[in-house]
């Protein structure tokens, strides 16, 4: 969504991006969020902020001298601010100013000219222990400050001298966390995405949660104080509200909590960000979001949720469907948080055809909603490819590459680190020339092929690649074709999502469905509902009034989900829905795609071994392996040369022992009969004989390659 540029060294690429804004208007977006300067490695998006200042929304990140400024929240502009204070940044509008501080820093700066980078220190705070700073300027311009970082001490607030930045008063307490009575506070080891303790401990059944990231915003004469749990590394990080009539307080819990929450699908966590208007008065929430790239890279991204206050004052967000595609805040509707188009994922756990397969990372990875999980070619070489097979036509609107990058020289390409270090100046001295370079195409039949997508040449590292076609193409087959990676990585997709609509897409509400809460920790319940044929998932909506289902899951592949997100106190009411893309379903028969757990190998043995014994537990540099499957009648060991050689099931009996001459591997005829020939096996099913393994040995030039045949 957000492509960000550097104002001053890539001038031309902003005007590119303009350009190309005025020949086809993006109307749509889809979370996670790509923010990229210029073709730096991709910036670390973390604890965001984001303001209209001058007509302008501008968007800060931590741990940046500097940051993006844009009239329509498509085409960004970044600004280099040596002057800016970084960090773990609060910025506010005081006085027709941007001032701006940053976590445990005293120093206070004004921006002289946003858009040219210019700042200035004007004061010290009263205090370097303001752990997640946020500056709050109320309508009558008083100013205060928000802090709070910890498992175990409180947020606080205190006012500030408006020309000293000084204390006025003590500071005072508002809130700790409080597992016992909110469960989307817990967190839980099943949670956990990667441990930040690096096996120095274990998380345990239930921890404190860090309460962090403290964002103040008044709305129809409200205060809502925002507030972040449980830590990045967990998929259930989230935000949750605080009410009063006072910024000062006292604050009362919204027993409607969480207020940004997602555990599933392919982009999870909501945590630590800002709640904002945009130009038309709607309210969003920007939020940071765990990220994992490459083999160990981990970070964070960003992601956004359309946002809304009801009339009875309860602030609430949209995020069931957050990784699906929605409108910009120029074309979302007033009022509400139904933003996002109607179109259905149409590849999620859909049939994947691949040029090849590394190790375990299977091409089914790259379509099952799952940001931990990815597809892997064997090389990075031009040609490899992914093909998704829909199941039959439909129209498809757009198209979200998400890439991985095993096998890289870096492995974490510029994510940033875990907790907040990542990112920075330096990002620019390790730019690449290209990035990954590929090509899309589309097909009814999986052999005629048109071009939609083509980017031979691309100098900017997109993670999350989501284009919205200018127009829409009808096809059943999307493929895409590697022509270069970068850090030398082998050809990895985390997910390919396709978006579009069919003639029998539909959503149903299940009529027949049960939710348990659990009567020991009113905290967790059990929902399970009857399947509905041909769905692709389901929503699961629940809130503590019946027309008020604000929160959400979405649940792929099976009609069951545990939460342990539920407020103690209130009662619950449930909503299950299904929805489907009206595609044929494709059920995987790991069989076929993954073997039949009956590996064959063959070793090159010393000579007088016989054809005896056990040969499955003699394995040498010279063992090859061959995994049968079903329905798969034609196997292939290559490079067998001339000596001693033993097939056999692996760690199991041998089939096949024996000396091959060179007379048996070499043969100078174009199309070379078998030389050696045998039965192995008889095959069956219970009682009943099903066929025979037959081995062929078949010469070559220099070396043979023996055949296994299943013959019925």
């Amino acid at each position: 969504m957000i492509h960000l540029f550097r104002k001053t060294l890539f001038c031309a690429a902003v005007l590119t991006a303009c350009v190309a804004a005025q020949a086809q208007t993006r109307h749509t977006f889809a979370n996670p969020l790509d923010v990229v300067v210029g073709n730096e490695r991709a910036v670390r998006g973390g604890e965001p902020v984001v303001i209209i200042f001058e007509d302008d929304y501008f968007l800060f990140v931590s741990h940046r001298r500097g940051y993006w400024y844009s009239p329509d929240f498509r085409n960004w502009t970044y600004v280099d601010a040596p002057g800016y204070p970084a960090g773990v940044v609060s910025v506010v509008e005081m006085d027709g100013k941007l001032i701006g501080c940053s976590m445990n820093n005293r120093n206070v700066y004004r921006a002289i000219d946003p858009r040219k980078g210019e700042w200035e220190k004007i004061g010290e705070l009263s205090s370097d222990r303001y752990g997640d700073a946020n500056m709050f300027v109320d309508d009558d311009g008083r100013l205060y400050m928000y802090f709070g970082w910890s498992q175990i001490m409180p947020f606080q607030v205190v006012e500030l001298d408006k020309e000293t930045f000084k204390e006025k008063g003590e500071p005072k307490p508002l809130f700790w966390s409080d597992i016992k009575n909110h469960g989307f506070e817990v967190r839980k080891p099943e949670d956990v995405i990667y441990s930040i303790f690096n096996g120095r401990r274990d998380y345990g059944p239930e921890e404190l949660p860090w309460i962090e990231g403290p964002y103040m915003i008044k709305h129809n004469g409200k205060y809502y104080l925002q507030y972040a749990a449980i830590g990045l590394e967990f998929i259930s990080y989230s935000h949750g509200i605080y009410v009063s009539d006072s910024p000062m307080g006292p604050f009362t819990y919204s027993e409607h909590n969480p207020l940004t929450f997602k555990t599933s699908g392919f982009q999870v966590g909501a945590g630590h960000g800002s709640t904002f208007h945009d130009k038309k008065g709607n309210l969003w929430t920007i939020c940071m979001i765990p990220a994992q790239y490459g083999e160990g890279g981990r970070g964070s991204e960003l992601a956004i949720y359309p946002t809304a206050v009801d009339k009875q004052g309860v602030m609430y967000s949209n995020t069931a469907l957050g990784d699906y595609p929605q409108y910009y805040p120029d074309e979302r509707k007033v009022g509400g948080v139904d933003n996002y188009v109607d179109w259905k994922l149409l590849s999620v756990n859909k049939k994947a055809i691949v040029s090849s397969t590394f190790e375990n990372y299977a091409p089914s990875q790259a379509l099952d909603e799952d940001f931990k999980t990815c597809w892997v070619a064997a090389t990075g070489d031009a040609g490899e490819f992914f093909t998704v097979d829909l199941g039959d036509k439909a129209t498809i609107n757009a198209i979200q590459l998400n890439w991985d990058h095993i096998g890289a020289a870096r492995a974490g390409g510029g994510m940033g680190g875990f907790g907040g270090m990542g990112g920075g100046r330096t990002q620019q001295a390790q730019a690449e020339q290209l990035y990954q370079c590929y090509e899309v195409f589309v097909s009814d039949n999986n052999s005629s092929w048109t071009k939609i997508i083509s980017k031979p040449q691309n100098k900017m590292e997109l993670k999350h690649e989501y284009i919205e076609l200018e127009k829409p193409v009808s096809a059943r087959y999307v493929k895409v074709v590697n022509v270069a990676t970068y850090d030398g990585a082998k050809f990895s997709i985390k997910d390919l999502r396709v978006f579009g609509t069919t003639p029998n897409m539909k959503t149903q509400k299940v009529k027949k469905f049960m939710a348990v809460r659990n009567p020991e920790d009113r905290r967790e319940a059990n929902v399970i509902w009857e399947p509905v044929a041909g769905a692709d998932g389901y929503i699961v909506r629940y809130g503590i009034e019946k027309k008020k289902l604000y929160n959400s899951y979405i649940v792929y592949g099976k009609n069951e989900l545990y939460m342990h997100s539920l407020n103690t106190a209130p009662n619950y009411y449930f909503e299950v829905e299904s929805f489907t893309s009206g595609l044929p379903k494709y059920n995987e028969n790991p069989r076929e795609t993954i073997g039949l757990g009956a590996e064959l190998q063959i070793a090159k043995r010393g000579g007088g071994m016989g054809g005896g014994g056990n040969a499955g537990y003699r394995q040498t540099a010279d063992t090859k392996y061959i995994m049968l499957k079903e329905n798969v009648k034609e196997y292939w060991f290559e490079d067998i040369d001339a000596g001693n050689w033993t097939l056999s099931h692996s760690y199991g009996p041998v089939l096949w022992a024996g000396q091959l001459t060179d007379a048996d591997v070499i043969s100078t005829q174009a199309n070379p009969k078998p030389t050696v020939t045998a039965k192995l096996t008889l095959l069956g099913e219970g009682t009943n004989i099903t066929g025979t393994l037959q081995m062929q040995v078949i010469p070559g030039k220099e070396k043979a390659r023996i055949k296994i045949v299943v013959e019925k």
